[in-house]
This record gives structure tokens, C-alpha cells and sequence, in this order.
């Protein structure tokens, strides 16, 4: 499918791949064509008018009904939720066609089921399972300031990101105190949630609070600890007997490792009688000392807003792999084309993204990619993130140097568009010798040379070498009179700088 062919929701929502599907829903990535940034939609899955003829109609349309409802009450929840740890609402409607859509923040990085699948029992260290369970105490902290109520926290849920934040998500079951905790006459024998994760008055169909989420908390923070949640379904017992009449069992005994405090937290976490849990306060409270460990840092670290709470992360090693086949060198100048199109389009996000990801897909040989990172460094700086560009300039230039020759024509541009880059987010000293490099070797016919020359002199009378700047715009005037005509808008402009400065004419 061409990009314009693409389907688009509201006129400017791309959709582009399919994240993830599920009974209600199906999630895609996608990107917003009016604000240059990818995002998740969320789209309620279409169903075809059911007839009366149809067995069962009647049943279909109230779940239909149902579905509708849910998606509706997620969307209204998250997006009234401005939490850290709860994905942004950035819009929502409808196509026309009955179909419900909502476009979210894009998550990078992986469910915590996803991680519980690929990590051994027990791997997981208790500084990081801490990390985990306390960023989700504190969602639900603000969460049960606003009496939203999840009712549906479970590894699934659960989305830890790559720079180690942990975001919940699916509010299409949470409820709102007083607005369907208790349940009803068509509810008997019905119930939200998931069976491994839910609390013992959920299971029984009764009034749900707060506390029924910090034991479901209790459950996901013992499956981090051992590997295994708290109750399993068996011959003997079922699941649901279990919740209702086990003591839970003791996470110290499984992983000797495990502090006492956090034992008795988890225990307590997984009493049956709602009152005698903790609140989400109090199981942060006591997870919190316990947050980050002497473990060094790893891509999708929970531990690292515990180390490092303001910082930006660094680059994930998901981002760093290469993926895909190498680029060719008809590839990069393609690549270099588009990315520069988009950029003229006011598409500058989406433009180093797609460089970015050539980038970590690497070239075919060593050349090649020198001029893969020399086509980010072309794109950042088109797309004014000079700060980015100006030392990928210098390094790529050097590169050229050694496979070129010390003045070859691909280093001298790296040179000019480092010193721009530097001058334009004022580091003079740095600016200085790239500028001047190009001034010394570029050729005479060369139609960047008198604003290279220009700029050159401004950098020196900003750091006061005054003298040495009105010599280069002297020196700039008199050549632009030769080719421009003396009485040339660039002449006459060039005769001002000197006056301004209380240093006589230009000439």
C-alpha cells in the first residue's frame, strides 16, 4: 500500500501496522499528519448489522452494545487520568461508519507478561520487581484519589517501557465509585476481571473498592518474586475456592532472597477481608527503599526512574541493534530524497525517525555508511535540531577526510554545515574552526562562500575579535561589489556593519 493510499482517520491520522488485537479491539501503529509524531489507534472492531432472523440476535446486539459501552468508558477514563503512568488521550471519534477510534501515546517497549514469559522463575531480581510494583501503587494511588477503581490489574496490563517507566492500561472494566461497585440483578454470577488476578469479592460478585485492586497488585508483585502468582486451578481446588479460602502462600519461602518486609507486605496484600490490605500508599511506602538494587542498568530497566527519576533515558539497546538488510548506496541517496521531502513538507519528526531506523539497519560497507550518517546529520539539520546535527558533522567529515583526502569536497560540506550548526545554537568556539576550514579550501564558485565569510565575520565580532571581523567583511564587500555590482543590495548591506559598529565605511 502507497502513503497514499494509507487509510486515514479524521484526515490526519495514518494508520500503519497492527500493534496488537484483541477480542474488542484492534490497536495500530500510526502517525499525526498535523503534528509530526507517531501514535497508537485504538480501533473498536466494525461488526456487520445483525438480523432478526439471525439465532441469537438479540444476544449478539446487547454484546455489541456492551463492547461499545467499555470502549467508550476507556476512552473517558484514561483520558481523564493525566497520569505518568497511564497512556495520553490524544483524541477520539467516530469514522461515520459506527466505528469508535482513540488515538493514544505510542509505547515502546513490552507488556509485563511479556517479560515474565521470557524470563526464568525467579530471575527477576527483587530490586526490579519492587521497581515494578510500586510504579504501579503509585498509578493506582492517583488512580484511587479520583475513585476509579482498575479492577483488572494483571501482567497483560501492564506496559514497561523502554526507558523503565511502567504505564497501565485498559480501563475498559474500571468503574467510578458509586456508579457500578455494586452489582446488580443481571450481574449475578458475572463477573470483570481476571480469575488469577482478582480478589476474593469479585469472585464472589460483591461490592468492589480500591482494595480490590491492591490485592490484584498482590498477585502480579508475587508472580514477579517467584515466577508464579499466588493461585493456581487444580483438580483438587478450583481457582476461584482458592482465592476465597487459601491463605496465600509465603514469597520468602519460594526465594530465600526476598526481604521479610516485603513478604509480610506481599501477605498482607492477599488478606480476604478487604480492610486489612494496605492502601496503594502504603504498599509504594514500603516498596520504595527497595527500588533500585546494585544491579547494573538494562534496556526496559523498571529500576532506572528509582536511579535517575529526571533524567532522559538513553538510547534502548532494541534501538541500537541493526535490523533488516544493509543499505545499499542508491538506498541512502534515496532515503536522503524522502527524508528531506518530508522535512519540506513540515514532516520533521517523522523524517528523522525514518532515518533513525535506516541508521540502526547499517550500510553495506564502511563507506556507505559514512554517507548514511552523513544523510541524519543533512536531516536534523534541515529539521533544526542543530544541537544533533553539529557533532555527527564533525565526526562524519572526519570520516570523509580519511577515506577522500584531507580537502575533499563531501568533508568541506560537513565543515560548512557544522560551523552553521554550531553558530546556530551559539557555540562560537566550536563554530570558528569549521567555517573557517571551508572559507580556506572551498572553491571561488562556490555560492556558499560569501555567506560562510559572513557568518565567519559575525562569530568573530560576537566574541570581540572586532579587528578580525571587519577585515573578513571588508574583504566579502569588495568581492561582492565585483560580482554583484557595488550598489548591490549585499554591497550596500555589508557597508552598514561597519557603521553600525562606529568603524567608518565598508570600502
Amino acid at each position: 500500500m502507497t502513503e497514499d493510499q494509507a487509510r486515514r482517520i479524521a484526515g490526519r491520522y495514518r494508520i500503519d501496522s497492527v500493534l496488537g488485537r484483541g477480542g474488542m479491539s484492534v490497536v495500530y501503529e500510526g502517525y499525526d499528519e498535523h503534528l509530526d509524531r507517531a501514535v497508537a489507534i485504538k480501533l473498536l472492531n466494525p461488526h456487520p448489522p445483525v438480523g432478526d432472523d439471525v439465532p441469537g440476535a438479540r444476544d449478539l446486539r446487547d454484546a455489541r452494545t456492551r463492547d461499545r459501552e467499555r470502549f467508550l468508558r476507556e476512552i473517558r477514563t484514561t483520558a481523564r487520568l493525566e497520569l505518568a503512568g497511564v497512556p495520553s488521550v490524544y483524541d477520539a471519534g467516530s469514522d461515520g461508519a459506527a466505528e469508535l477510534w482513540v488515538v493514544m501515546q505510542l509505547l515502546r517497549g513490552s507488556t509485563l507478561q511479556t517479560v515474565l514469559d521470557r524470563t526464568e522463575a525467579t530471575d527477576l531480581s527483587v530490586a526490579r520487581a519492587a521497581a515494578v510494583a510500586a510504579q504501579i501503587a503509585a498509578v493506582l494511588v492517583d488512580v484511587h484519589r479520583v475513585d476509579v477503581v482498575h479492577r483488572d490489574v494483571k501482567p497483560a496490563n501492564i506496559v514497561v517501557t523502554d526507558s523503565g517507566l511502567v504505564k497501565v492500561l485498559d480501563f475498559g472494566i474500571a468503574i467510578l465509585h458509586g456508579q457500578g461497585a455494586l452489582p446488580r440483578l443481571t450481574q449475578v454470577d458475572c463477573t470483570d476481571g481476571s480469575p488469577a488476578y482478582m480478589s476474593p469479592e469479585q469472585h464472589l460478585g460483591q461490592p468492589v473498592t480500591a482494595a480490590s485492586d491492591v490485592y490484584s497488585l498482590g498477585c502480579v508483585l508475587c508472580e514477579l518474586l517467584t515466577g508464579d502468582p499466588p493461585f493456581h486451578d487444580s483438580v483438587e481446588m478450583p481457582l476461584r475456592a482458592r482465592h476465597l479460602q487459601t491463605a496465600p502462600p509465603s514469597v520468602r519461602d519460594a526465594v530465600a532472597a526476598v526481604p521479610v518486609v516485603i513478604d509480610e507486605l506481599v501477605l498482607a496484600m492477599l488478606a480476604k477481608a478487604p480492610g486489612l490490605r494496605p492502601s496503594a500508599e502504603q504498599v509504594y511506602a514500603v516498596l520504595e527503599p527497595w527500588c533500585t538494587g546494585d544491579q547494573p542498568e538494562t534496556e526496559q530497566d523498571p529500576t532506572r526512574p528509582f536511579r535517575r527519576p529526571l533524567l532522559p533515558p538513553r538510547t534502548s539497546a532494541s534501538e541500537r541493534d541493526s535490523v533488516g538488510q544493509p543499505l545499499t548506496e542508491a538506498e541512502v541517496d534515496a532515503l536522503r530524497d524522502e527524508a528531506l521531502g518530508l522535512v519540506q513538507e513540515g514532516r520533521e519528526h517523522e523524517a528523522v525517525q525514518l532515518v533513525e531506523a535506516a541508521v540502526r539497519r547499517k550500510a553495506e560497507d564502511a563507506f556507505v555508511e559514512v554517507r548514511l550518517r552523513h544523510c541524519l546529520a543533512d536531516t536534523l539539520f534541515a529539521a533544526g535540531e542543530f544541537r544533533g546535527a553539529a557533532p555527527l558533522f564533525i565526526a562524519v567529515g572526519r570520516e570523509y577526510r580519511r577515506f577522500l583526502g584531507p580537502t575533499n569536497l563531501l568533508s568541506l560540506d560537513c565543515d560548512h554545515d557544522a560551523g552553521l550548526a554550531y553558530a546556530e545554537i551559539g557555540d562560537h568556539v566550536s563554530a570558528l574552526p569549521q567555517l573557517q576550514r571551508f572559507v580556506d579550501h572551498a572553491g571561488p564558485d562556490d555560492a556558499r562562500l560569501s555567506e560562510a565569510r559572513a557568518v565567519l565575520a559575525g562569530l568573530h565580532l560576537a566574541r570581540g575579535a572586532t579587528s578580525t571581523g571587519l577585515a573578513i567583511l571588508r574583504q566579502l564587500r569588495r568581492q561582492v561589489a565585483a560580482t554583484e555590482g557595488a550598489d548591490s543590495p549585499q554591497a550596500r548591506a555589508l557597508d552598514r556593519r561597519p557603521r553600525l559598529l562606529g568603524e567608518g565605511e565598508g570600502t
